[in-house]
């Protein structure tokens, strides 16, 4: 639903967690291993176009500069248009 702020399926809340944790620890390898993690994973990345833009960007990041998520909300229950700032 449109309506609902912050709305997520059980399984997007799951990945979009994980997403967010794994980007703000520095974890790269396992946003880049996706295929080999949850059923809530397959679901959030059902054709990978959307997300190696992710790691295209987050490969910029040097190693000094940090990362900060904005716009991060779910909605309509599996969309997630969270943003990343590095530097």
């Amino acid at each position: 639903n449109f309506n609902k702020d912050n709305h997520g399926y059980d399984w997007a809340k799951e990945a979009h967690a994980d997403f967010n944790k794994f980007m703000l620890d520095g974890d790269f390898k396992s946003l880049i291993n996706y295929q080999n993690h949850s059923k809530a994973w397959n679901l959030a990345i059902p054709t990978p176009d959307h997300y190696l833009p992710l790691l295209y960007t987050l490969g910029l990041k040097k190693e000094s500069e940090n990362i900060q998520l904005f716009n991060d909300k779910l909605l309509a229950g599996s969309l997630s248009m969270t943003s990343v700032k590095i530097g």
